[in-house]
């Protein structure tokens, strides 16, 4: 009967270092995937990197001509003298120089506005 009892503990400790190191195997391997997926993240990341400043500074650049494009704009509209329903050659040259700064943004992939 004592056999049986050897047999049993034997089948245990067997089963339990077996679980145990396929736990530890699958454990690697996770963090071996893990590894690979962060190295990938980084790369992805360092190839954006150059993209993102350039859109950066492109956004920039493009919200100061804006902004001065507005000023003048606000400037004509409120000028008194000037037509209500003609487009005089100071609204054709707002509407170009927005135009020309909107075909200047360089980073952006959208195609460019027809100037006339």
């Amino acid at each position: 009967m004592k056999w049986h009892y050897v047999l049993l503990v034997l089948v245990v400790s067997i089963s339990a270092t077996a679980l145990i190191a396929w736990r530890s195997g699958w454990n690697a391997h996770a963090d071996h995937i893990n590894a690979l997926a962060e190295a990938k993240k980084e790369k992805a990341e360092k190839a954006i990197q150059p993209v993102e400043k350039k859109a950066a500074a492109a956004s920039a650049e493009a919200k100061v001509v804006y902004r001065t494009i507005t000023r003048d704009v606000v400037k004509y509209v409120q000028n008194p003298n000037r037509s209500v329903c003609q487009f005089d050659d100071e609204s054709v040259r707002l509407r170009q120089r927005a135009i020309d700064a909107a075909n200047a943004i360089s980073g952006f992939d959208a195609g460019t506005v027809q100037g006339k």
